[in-house]
């Protein structure tokens, strides 16, 4: 039991980022940004102050994505350097569909947001979207349509196998921006799913041109046809459950939503997070799986793309998360199926606290954890009463031949529920008060 129960904890801290498996609320509103998006149960959720998304993985091995990003009339304009207006993007998108009806080049109404270049990701670019290597190896095409009363012209990028060109990405992708525009805010509702390997089939993808997506793919046959479709039926299905309205002042605090901590938990405006659940640990303790970090750090991992790739390789880890987001957090809880299943941890509290004080010594001087992380400091203290128990951490160390970091973490349990909250930073910074009052205010739910 005692070996169960610090196996998910250790589950946890340590191995948060494999993530497999997820049931999303099927509602999100963000008040601010005026979008609503109605969805399905998916794998992931991906949350930020101003966009949210989904992903899934329906053959458990590859991942496709679909969120909502809203920019405001002021962050399009320091983008491109012009002024901008939903009057002008309507009265942009009908010319559009004139051009469009008689067949003629897109370029000829000489808009800048219904062309590629402003959301290339690169630093400082606040529409940060595409992958410069995608665009620089892709079939580009544009069109138009109405969801309702609701316009949307579409950028769609289509990878075109070159995996020497695309190593970054990993493989080709299918990547589509559906872009529309109310109350003077820009939304830009991006889709993307990896492509087959072609070579398996001896098929390639045809160029694309404007305004035609029917030669963008080639016959794809078995698998793969039924594959890509389900795909674009999870794009078509995510952008019908996306309704807007006038942006209102925001009256719940930013943060993510879960039941077992409390409800919603309050992060830093400028942090983004994502959420899953986790059966793999334990077919009877599933695991919900949130980490957090500032955005601007997840930013400039996305920015350096090179970087990115050669850490997915297994090559200059320490260049990924480690230089660019100098602070993270992550929060796990479960409810196990059986409802006393933790219940040996609360027949003798006093005899658990000596136990888990000698287990967490145990832990961090065997020679495994040693030789991946040398703990300079850390202070420990449990308190367990007849039905609710926590564990406090706090102390420092160093990842070896890495960096130096802090921990703050606080664990929680009770006879059929499990919590975390932990903090993790580079070198020397701490947890930042806002965050701090958020951890002291999350507490697990007994039933």
């Amino acid at each position: 039991m005692m070996n169960k129960f610090f196996s998910v904890s250790l589950a946890a801290i340590l191995l948060a980022g494999n993530f497999t498996a997820f049931a999303a609320a099927n509602t999100y509103a963000d008040m601010d940004s005026g979008f609503k998006l109605k969805s399905q149960p998916s794998w992931m959720e991906i949350g930020g102050k101003n966009f949210y998304g989904l992903a899934n993985k329906p053959d458990k091995k590859e991942t496709s994505v679909n969120l909502i990003c809203a920019f405001t009339a002021k962050e399009v304009e320091e983008a491109t350097g012009k002024k901008f207006t939903t009057e002008e993007f309507l009265k942009k998108f009908k010319d559009l569909q004139v051009l469009e009806r008689n067949g003629l080049s897109p370029d000829k109404v000489n808009y800048l947001l219904f062309m590629p270049d402003p959301y290339e990701i690169k630093e400082k670019n606040k529409l940060s979207l595409l992958p410069k290597e995608l665009l620089d190896h892709s079939s580009i095409s544009i069109s138009t349509s109405k969801k309702g009363k609701v316009p949307y012209v579409y950028l769609h990028v289509v990878g075109n196998n070159d995996e020497k060109a695309l190593k970054n990405l990993r493989r080709s992708v299918d990547m589509q921006v559906a872009l529309t525009s109310q109350n003077d805010m820009l939304y830009a509702i991006v889709s993307s799913f990896p492509l087959p390997n072609l070579k398996s089939q001896k098929e390639k993808i045809e160029e694309a041109t404007p305004f035609t997506k029917k030669k963008v793919r080639n016959e794809l046959t078995g698998g793969n046809k039924e594959k890509v479709n389900a795909y674009i039926a999870a794009r078509k299905a995510f952008i019908n459950g996306v309704t807007f309205f006038k942006p209102l002042k925001e009256t719940e605090p930013y943060g993510f939503t879960d039941a077992l901590l409390g409800g919603k938990v309050k992060l830093p405006e400028d942090w983004a997070y994502v959420q899953v659940n986790d059966d793999t640990v334990s077919d009877k303790i599933p695991l919900k799986l949130t980490m957090a970090a500032p955005w601007a750090g997840v930013s400039e991992v996305l920015t350096y793309r090179n970087e990115l790739g050669n850490a997915l390789d297994g090559k200059d880890v320490e260049k990924i998360n480690f230089q660019k987001i100098s602070e993270v957090a992550f929060f796990a809880s479960s409810k196990a199926k059986n409802k006393n299943e933790f219940a040996q941890l609360f027949e003798s509290p006093f005899l658990t606290q000596l136990l888990i004080d000698k287990l967490i010594k145990e832990g961090i001087n065997q020679k495994s954890v040693k030789s991946i992380v040398d703990i300079k400091e850390l202070k420990t203290s449990s308190d367990f009463t007849e039905s609710y128990g926590t564990i406090n951490l706090s102390g420092n160390g160093k990842i070896k031949n890495h960096f130096d970091f802090n921990l703050n973490a606080k664990i929680m349990i009770t006879p059929q529920n499990f919590g975390m909250a932990s903090y993790f930073s580079k070198e020397h910074k701490q947890i930042s008060p806002e965050l701090e009052k958020s951890f002291s205010l999350i507490k697990l739910n007994k039933k």
